[in-house]
């Protein structure tokens, strides 16, 4: 008994010791008293040896007043050689601090003098980090919750395991060089200037704002998303863009780790603030600019002869690439290889200067280029008039069909998430036998309005479209089709259309439809998540203006197999109902002006 309070007594002792030890004498102070002792060793007289043995540890700091707002920095108490060019080859943080060339840094007379002196610029300021930390724990932001870590040296709790060790390298620090040096094609920072690069060959420029750079309107603004971040952050919003917002529809681009990373540390670089210029300059230069890019970029008339290679050249220069397959294949919009063949001039005009005007969930970004680039860029997507060939309809599904519906026809083509409404899954029988042979041939034919789903009538004859929808009815449907039973439904709506027809139907579809289709009629109710197909967009006009009364009578009284759209004859509504409801959602989509689109 004795001897075990012998032994506890002696734990506790140490305990204190060590908590007595580490209270009052701090680990800075014995990296100061190790620099003052090795110097020493080091030191060529005894002028330098006597001043050595005066100094004692104490707290060093630089107080930076010169970027941006004034920061203390306590970075030196520790590194405290990190001016010392003895210290060269020595462990942290009794190490100097390396010198560069490529940030300005010259050797004179076998000395080097820094071009970014730390009583003028301090270690934050490049580094990140908490300054005022005495810690390697707070100092070096390995804290969860500070926002700033050392960039590149430190990944906090809680970064995603598979991505840390990609978030540490001396590379990250670029990101800072950013701040003051401004330049495109700056030396020091390469990683910078490559990821600015992939922004525009990614195209993502066409959704996001960068000020300064880029006018996207379709994403978050990212002007200054390296202050709002971390690096884990960025590194899966790129990677996975929706790990963070289950709703994104931006795409996957699947970029190696190199280009990520060059990105991550591009995207780190944009702080909002750039210290080279006071807050003044930056005022007047807003209040300079002008408002559209439009003006700013207007091309010179274009020789009628050299349209097309200039639209060529324009649709390289934009990297329309970077999402549809030309040349080479974005794998996230659909194949433009033989666009003329697919879509007018008309329709590619309108939907360059707004997709949405034609298919109202595309997630194209409406880009502000003058008119004649879009003109240029037209006549040379209409010029594209060879497919590729297509032997048998096996090789047709696969050339024409597969890149949004799929190999294996169930609607899970390499493209399919981009798109809304997303493509039909043929493999669904019930929807499938629920159509006549003849509106599925007319929906290859002609095309689907307003969805991706274009006419094929110039690529295929009619016989060969009747070859692949035979084709795929044997391959992925794969059930022979039955007799459809005949339905009683108008032709014609047999309600007459006006406020007080729309207003009731309005209520109809209030308490019917709105959990699925949503309030505002879009396809986005709140049940539409855990459904899919996802429910039609009723206000996408170009759809709802090309369907017959008849066909919208058939879907609202007998429901669309295959979907989570019920038969409502099953609960109540009647004919008269339904003429209101189909009044109601035509009042939605009125016919657009294609002539003043024409004009604009």
């Amino acid at each position: 008994m004795r001897l075990a309070l012998a032994i506890s007594s002696f734990v506790v002792l140490i305990v204190h010791g060590i908590v007595f030890y580490n209270q009052f004498f701090h680990r800075w102070e014995r990296h100061q008293t190790a620099y003052f002792d090795q110097a020493r060793a080091l030191s060529k007289n005894e002028h330098e040896r006597a001043e050595l043995d005066a100094r004692k540890p104490r707290i060093e700091q630089i107080i930076v007043t010169q970027f941006g707002e004034s920061r203390v920095d306590r970075c030196v108490t520790c590194h405290i050689a990190a001016d010392d060019p003895r210290f060269q080859g020595h462990a942290h943080p009794l190490r100097t601090h390396s010198y560069s060339t490529a940030l300005g840094d010259a050797e004179r007379n076998g000395r080097w003098e820094r071009r970014h002196k730390f009583s003028d610029f301090g270690c934050t300021v490049c580094h990140d980090g908490q300054g005022r930390g005495l810690d390697n724990f707070y100092s070096h932001g390995e804290d969860h919750y500070w926002p700033d870590p050392l960039l590149g040296y430190v990944a906090q709790h809680g970064w995603r395991d598979d991505f840390r060790p990609q978030l540490l390298g001396i590379e990250y620090m670029e990101a800072n060089c950013a701040q003051c040096h401004t330049e495109e094609n700056f030396a020091g920072a390469p990683q910078v200037v490559r990821g600015r690069r992939l922004y525009f060959e990614s195209n993502c420029y066409g959704c996001h704002r960068i000020e300064g750079l880029s006018d996207g309107t379709l994403g978050p603004d990212l002007s200054d998303v390296g202050k709002k971040f971390k690096l884990d952050y960025l590194w899966e919003s790129i990677v996975d863009p929706r790990a963070n917002s289950a709703t994104s529809f931006m795409p996957k681009f699947n970029l190696n780790a190199a280009d990520v990373k060059a990105l991550v540390i591009f995207l780190k670089s944009r702080r909002g603030i750039n210290y080279t210029e006071t807050s003044l300059e930056r005022y007047r230069a807003r209040l300079g600019a002008p408002r559209e890019i439009v003006e700013t970029s207007a091309a010179p008339p274009v020789a009628a002869s050299n349209v097309i290679e200039r639209g060529r050249q324009l649709v390289r220069d934009r990297y329309c690439a970077a999402c549809h397959k030309l040349e080479k294949d974005g794998v996230v919009a659909p194949d433009l290889s033989f666009e003329g063949l697919i879509r007018d001039e008309d329709w590619l005009l309108e939907h360059f200067l707004n997709p949405r005007s034609r298919m109202p969930d595309s997630i194209m970004p409406a880009f502000r280029f003058p008119r004649q680039d879009f003109q240029a860029m037209t006549a040379y997507l209409a010029s594209l008039k060879t497919p590729p060939p297509a032997a048998d309809s096996a090789a047709a599904y696969n050339a024409f069909c597969a890149r949004c519906h799929g190999e294996r026809g169930n609607g899970e083509g390499p493209i399919a998430l981009y798109l809304d409404p997303s493509p039909r899954d043929l493999t669904k029988t019930a929807f499938m036998n629920s159509k006549t042979p003849e509106r599925l041939f007319d929906s290859i034919r002609n095309g689907v309005p307003g969805t991706s789903m274009p006419g094929w009538a110039r690529v295929m004859d009619d016989a060969r479209i009747t070859e692949l929808r035979d084709y795929v009815q044997a391959t992925f449907v794969k059930q022979p089709r039955r007799e459809l039973t005949a339905r009683r439904l108008p032709d014609a709506n047999p309600v007459a259309a006006g406020a007080e027809s729309a207003a009731r139907g309005e209520a109809i579809y209030l308490r019917r439809c709105a959990g699925c289709h949503g309030r505002k009629a879009d396809g986005k109710g709140p049940n539409s998540l855990d459904i899919l197909p996802r429910p039609r967009n009723l206000r996408n006009a170009e759809f709802v203006n090309s369907l017959s009364d008849r066909r919208l009578f058939d879907s609202l009284l007998y429901g669309v197999q295959g979907t989570a759209m019920p038969p409502w004859i099953d609960y109540g509504l009647s004919t008269n109902d339904v003429g209101d409801l189909v009044n109601y959602i035509r009042s939605l989509n009125p016919k657009p002006d294609r002539n003043l689109t024409a004009r604009r």
